[in-house]
């Protein structure tokens, strides 16, 4: 008794002082004493204070300590029910199933059919927050089935309302439609209005989750009648919450705005500070979403300052989470990283583990998101090891898809492997089946990328199949998208077309507004990709009108670029200015620095299609430009590599070395191996057309080596990182560095076979790689490069090889509607048939002066002024620089 008396009298000295840590210790103190002496009711009762406080100060170390003293101290009392509860609200499922069954059984003994029904609706919640919703159905079924024996009625219809809430978080959302049903229809039959409001309020949350934005908000708008009708001021400003959200899924973001900032009056009106706050942080992120972000800023920061006038931390800490995403989604990752590390310090501050390493993962993704690949590793590597410590298996799995996205983006594709198939091992051992079919989706998406389609298409399909299992329509509609956008990538248009419909089918069935837009979208890409550029065109109008009726203003840019890139590629370039002029205008309006950087770089790349490549040299140049203000490295590196591609087109081979240079050097410098293995290979590209073009041949050859050290630069990181598809690069541009050496040789020569075998080897290795691939278009163009080797290189000439190079390339530029490499090989087709003439008859001469007539037309079609004048000097040689006849 002294003791506790003691105990007493130190509370009550550490609440004088107001220090509230100490407090919590003394109320854990006394928890201790009375659970010693078996008086168990006081012994929970501090214990409980002193989780409470542990969790207003965010000590969640302390606080998960408090959880387990709670269950030791329902242990010893023998309280199963409460100890299950108790594991459950600490996320130790098992064992929490394990005391709820316990308990459950024991009720069942003792014939107390109501404790029964409790502990069946406790089992199927814990399985529920467990992700096993299956075992939830049963239980709640069990439970459901005993309150019906019981004709007990009001728990009857709560009963259907978990059971609804039980198959909403498994995305089977007719089944909860019909039980929210259930549950209203009964609570109308007992008159209980307020709970009718609710089950309108969550059927209204489900057709939302659903997609279904109109029943939601006739369902929201009869939630909102009942509750003005009971004259509940707080649940109407929940109910006008709920509309806000409604419209912000939908994308209508002017009308979801005007119900949150309804919902913010009258919680300012009520007094309720907490809730107004909530209200600003929803309207910064509904400004967000809608890419507004300075009035995304402004919301936000009046959302920091009600927060820190309640002195409320966590809620404070979150804040600066949020101004971090802003600041991210608008592309300005210094700002972004500067509040994320304020919500870092402050969960830190409050030894909240479990937030902490949520914040290490939103560096990582800002890190990410900057290009910092190896900072983002990092920070993602923290996260997991903190979730490790805490036994967080699902946040783990987490983070190993989080590395592995990462590792893709880095281009370091057996890593991301690595990473997901550990993310995949983890969710398996959970039976996490909406995880594990993400994991198949993410294992897609790296072997996509890698270029190994075969493999892609597997997993995406184990994606899909999994997703149908589990009736999560919206993920087998997104599944099919993304089969369409592999077929698309391994150009297996027909197959990419296929799969678009059904995902198009299964969107316009689900009336998911914002997904039949995107579906719209890439039927274009297939299209465009396929070179059926009318119908892209059509497709890609029909998306941005869509997006313009949606508000989305980002996505209409972007489907400006698009069009303008379809224009690009269709020759029509007048129209790629003007569509990208308009996307131009747009992400100029939205201030997004990033966005207008991309929108240099793509006006560049018209410019540079059509021949006009000091106006593309600078549009590249204020993209590199910006970028550098932005601190975006890797796009930097990528812009020196465009403007590198100019000078090349140039012919000023020097400037052309000298940028590829520097964009190989900054790659290296930021770790991406893919990337700078690339650039070894264009500058080697580089050093070969240069030494094609110097008569000294010593200096030349000097090139030639130089070229060749890089391309085995390349040829070794993409053996390593196994990227087959820069292989196949690699090894033809070696093959034209090889004709080289070997273009001043004559017959006479006694020159070893050898090199005349590697150089054939080299480029049959390339192309044979293409189209294991599938790279049809890319296999032809680099096709092209070698046919015009056998026709130029004297001691590999071989007019019939050339020919039929060149005849199989033509075919597959006419089928893919390619024509600018359509007229490139119709003038090659023309040299050829020219070379041919000078030991044959005229008709010889006639298709060579055909083949360059159909070239010529297409030049001038495509507005190539350059390229028409040395086809005409090939028809009339005696031509001079000006179009007039040399004597």
């Amino acid at each position: 008794m002294a003791s506790v008396n003691s105990k007493v009298a130190s509370l009550a000295k550490r609440q004088d002082l107001e220090d509230q840590s100490d407090v919590a210790l003394a109320y854990y103190q006394l928890g201790r004493i009375y659970q010693a002496w078996g008086k168990y009711e006081q012994a929970i009762a501090y214990r409980q204070q002193s989780l409470e406080l542990y969790e207003q100060l965010g000590q969640e170390k302390n606080v998960a300590n408090q959880w387990y003293n709670l269950a030791g101290c329902y242990l010893d009392w023998g309280k199963y029910e409460q100890l299950g509860r108790i594991y459950q609200a600490w996320g130790k499922y098992e064992q929490a199933i394990a005391h709820h069954q316990q308990s459950c059984d024991l009720y069942e003994k003792l014939a107390l059919e109501k404790n029964v029904a409790n502990q069946w609706c406790w089992l199927g919640n814990c399985y529920q927050e467990w992700g096993k919703y299956e075992q939830a159905s049963e239980c709640e079924q069990k439970d459901l089935a005993i309150r019906q024996q019981m004709d007990d009625q009001p728990n009857v219809a709560d009963a259907y309302m978990r059971l609804g809430s039980i198959y909403q978080a498994w995305s089977k959302y007719e089944q909860a439609i019909t039980y929210f049903q259930q549950s209203r229809d009964l609570y109308e039959q007992l008159g209980k209005e307020k709970n009718v409001a609710s089950q309108w309020y969550n059927l209204a949350g489900c057709y939302r989750e659903w997609g279904k934005y109109e029943q939601a908000l006739e369902c929201q708008q009869k939630c909102l009648a009942q509750r003005q009708k009971l004259e509940d001021q707080a649940d109407i400003a929940s109910a006008y919450f709920q509309l806000g959200r409604i419209y912000q899924a939908w994308g209508k973001y002017e009308q979801a705005i005007a119900y949150f900032q309804q919902s913010r009056d009258l919680y300012e009106q009520l007094g309720q500070d907490k809730n107004v706050a909530s209200q600003w942080y929803n309207l910064a992120g509904c400004y967000r979403e809608w890419e507004k972000y300075e009035q995304a800023l402004e919301c936000q920061q009046k959302c920091l300052a009600q927060r820190q006038k309640l002195e409320d931390q966590p809620g404070i800490a979150s804040t600066y989470f949020q101004l971090g995403l802003i600041h991210q989604a608008w592309g300005k990752y210094e700002q972004a990283l500067e509040y994320e590390l304020k919500d870092l310090a402050i969960r830190q501050q409050l030894d909240d583990q479990t937030n902490v390493a949520d914040a290490y993962r939103q560096l990582g993704k800002i890190y990410q998101g900057w290009g910092k690949y190896e900072q983002a590793i990092a920070h993602y590597q923290q996260s997991r090891d903190l979730y490790e410590q805490l036994g967080k298996e699902k946040d783990i799995a987490n983070q190993w898809y989080q590395l592995a996205d990462c590792y893709r983006d880095r281009g370091k594709y057996q890593e991301a492997v690595e990473c997901e198939q550990k993310d995949l091992a983890i969710c398996q051992q959970l039976d996490d089946q909406t995880k594990i079919a993400l994991a198949y989706y993410q294992l897609g998406r790296i072997y996509q990328t890698w270029g190994k389609y075969e493999q892609a298409i597997a997993y995406h399909q184990q994606s899909r199949d999994l997703y149908e299992q589990l009736g999560q329509d919206k993920n087998v509609a997104s599944q099919w998208y993304n089969l369409a956008g592999c077929y698309r990538e391994w150009e297996k248009y027909e197959q990419a077309l296929e799969c678009q419909q059904k995902c198009l089918a299964q969107r316009q069935k689900l009336e998911d507004q914002p997904a039949i837009v995107s579906a719209y979208f890439q039927l274009g890409w297939i299209h465009q990709a396929w070179g059926k550029y009318e119908q892209a065109i059509s497709h890609y109008e029909q998306s941005r009108d869509l997006y313009e009726q949606l508000g989305k203003e980002k996505d209409v840019a972007n489907l400006w670029s698009w069009l303008a890139d379809c224009y690009g590629d269709w020759g029509k370039y007048e129209q790629a200015l003007e569509s990208q002029q308009q996307c131009l205008l747009i992400r100029q309006t939205l201030n997004d620095t990033s966005l207008i950087a991309v929108t240099y770089r793509q006006l560049g790349s018209i410019y540079q299609a059509w021949g006009k490549y000091e106006q593309a040299i600078a549009y590249f140049q204020q993209s590199h430009d910006l970028y550098e203000q932005l601190g975006l490295e890797e796009n930097v590196a990528n812009q020196l590599s465009w403007i590198a591609s100019c000078y090349r087109n140039l012919k000023d081979y020097t400037k052309a070395i000298e940028y590829y240079q520097q964009s190989r050097n900054l790659y290296q410098q930021l770790g991406h191996d893919e990337s700078a293995a690339r650039r070894c290979r264009q500058l080697g590209n580089s050093q070969r057309l240069l030494a094609k073009n110097n008569p000294d041949r010593a200096v030349a050859f000097e090139l030639l080596a130089q070229a060749e050290q890089n391309i085995c630069q390349a040829i070794q990181i993409n053996t390593t990182g196994d990227y087959k598809e820069n292989l196949a690069y690699d090894y033809i541009i070696f093959s034209l560095s090889w004709s080289e050496r070997l273009r001043p040789s004559s017959f006479d020569d006694s020159l070893p076979q050898q090199q005349i075998a590697q150089f054939e080897e080299y480029y049959n290795t390339g192309l044979t790689y293409l189209a294991e691939l599938g790279q049809t278009v890319n296999q032809a163009n680099e096709a092209l490069d070698i046919a015009r080797v056998y026709l130029e290189v004297s001691v590999l000439k071989n007019l019939d090889r050339a020919e039929e190079l060149a005849q199989e390339s033509l075919q597959v530029f006419q089928e893919y509607n390619r024509r600018k490499p359509e007229a490139s090989s119709r003038k090659l087709l023309g040299e050829i048939y020219l070379n041919r003439s000078q030991h044959h008859q005229s008709d010889i001469e006639t298709t060579a002066i055909q083949f360059l007539t159909e070239s010529l037309q297409i030049y001038r079609e495509l507005d190539l002024s350059e390229e028409a004048a040395e086809v005409e000097q090939l028809m009339h040689p005696n031509l001079d620089n000006t179009g007039i006849l040399s004597d």
